[in-house]
């Protein structure tokens, strides 16, 4: 098994977060593709999107608890077979409802890879170098959202839209594997009671209560809320609006995402100099300015290629430096229930991503406009929710949270 330190092991915990971009950047361009197949309207197709997001918000509630309990390991291997078989599914579906159904179970089971791989960078770490390792795992998890709408667009361009869940399939596989045999369990001492309806009750109770995990959670919500809006209308803005021929969205796409693997990998470097507040500052003041210059494009009818592509570099940039000190920000004053933080914290994420993303799918008109307007929003709710609930937070607290 792998050992604490090992630069194999983040690389690993960093490929099990790869799970989500790739179930989901992986069959983006191949969305109007399946609009097209199964004769239905985009509403339709972005439910395989946003219910999508609300299996998986549902999954972190059960993996977290259960990890507590059991394990990491095991309860990981098991939502990794889930995943497999729920992405055979969506291969094997023959109408919209079924895909749809598969899709939701693909992301309750895919959920619980980046869950437990954050409760494992909480087990073996303490904040400021969780911030650090989570920041690493994020240099992974940013060739996830570059490769795989490449890759999607590959495969749609050359063999049609099933052609991506075959990948999503035998990428699934491979983790398992991995994981099967290279990774350790990372709990000291399981929680016997962590199931139970009143220790989950009091640990809720727990968590809500905490200004140090509400305030940071917040912060990390509207974060991947601005991600929701824009996952959920960036293909058929670049596609059906701005007109890119199929097999370069992906180049599009994957160019977006270089601003996300350059944050993340800022983020490492600059969180020991900084530390985890001061690099939260930054990042959410990036996802503000990002916001309310891709809406200020859209709205003005300034509609180009490089008007949602800049922004959205900058947005991503300014998330990757956000998300791994707001997550490790939040899971620190909870050593003993990391893994239930981390599926309360995520299913505050998912939720947020899943109405955002839905929203959009509602409001969209033909134009960038609905996208870029909710991306807009949830970056100024970034700032404000850092500006007027974690920075009034008493230093005192958040250091004695960090013990």
């Amino acid at each position: 098994m792998l050992p604490r330190d090992s630069r194999l092991l983040i690389v690993l915990l960093g490929a099990l977060t790869t799970v989500g971009p790739f179930t989901t950047d992986t069959y983006l361009p191949s969305m109007p593709a399946i609009r097209a197949h199964f004769g239905v309207d985009m509403a339709s197709v972005q439910l395989t999107l946003s219910l999508a997001f609300f299996g998986g918000a549902i999954g972190q509630l059960f993996f977290g608890p259960l990890s507590d309990r059991f394990g990491r390991r095991p309860i990981l291997i098991g939502g990794l077979v889930l995943y497999v078989g729920a992405s055979m599914g969506c291969l094997l579906a023959q109408t919209i409802d079924q895909l749809i159904c598969a899709r939701f179970l693909q992301a309750f089971g895919s959920i619980a890879a980046p869950v437990l791989a954050r409760a494992m960078v909480r087990d073996l770490h303490e904040r400021e170098a969780a911030a650090r390792v989570l920041s690493l795992m994020g240099i992974v998890l940013g060739l996830g959202p570059i490769l795989a709408p490449i890759i999607g667009g590959v495969l749609q361009a050359n063999y049609g839209w099933h052609a991506s869940f075959v990948f999503i399939t035998v990428y699934g596989f491979v983790l398992l594997l991995f994981v099967t045999f290279a990774l350790g369990e990372s709990v000291r001492a399981r929680d016997p009671d962590a199931i139970r309806p009143m220790r989950l009750l009091q640990t809720a109770t727990q968590l809500l209560r905490s200004r140090v995990f509400l305030g940071y959670a917040l912060v990390n919500c509207f974060l991947f809320g601005g991600l929701g809006a824009y996952l959920s209308g960036i293909s058929f803005v670049i596609v059906e609006v701005l007109g890119v021929p199929m097999q370069y969205f992906g180049l599009v796409f994957g160019t977006i995402m270089i601003g996300n693997i350059s944050g993340y990998a800022l983020s490492g470097r600059l969180v020991p100099m900084f530390g985890l507040d001061r690099m939260l500052e930054y990042g959410t003041r990036g996802v503000a300015v990002a916001g309310v210059l891709l809406a200020l494009f859209a709205f003005s009818g300034i509609v180009h290629v490089a008007t949602i592509v800049l922004p959205m570099m900058l947005y991503m940039c300014s998330l990757a430096l956000s998300a791994p000190q707001a997550i490790a920000g939040a899971l620190a004053p909870f050593p003993r229930s990391a893994g239930s933080a981390s599926s309360l914290l995520g299913f505050f994420q998912s939720t947020t991503s899943a109405t955002v993303g839905m929203a959009v799918a509602i409001s969209f008109d033909g134009t960038p406009r609905a996208m870029a307007g909710f991306v807009c929003l949830l970056g100024l709710l970034t700032f404000a929710a850092h500006r007027l609930i974690v920075k009034r937070i008493p230093e005192q607290e958040r250091r004695r949270a960090a013990q």
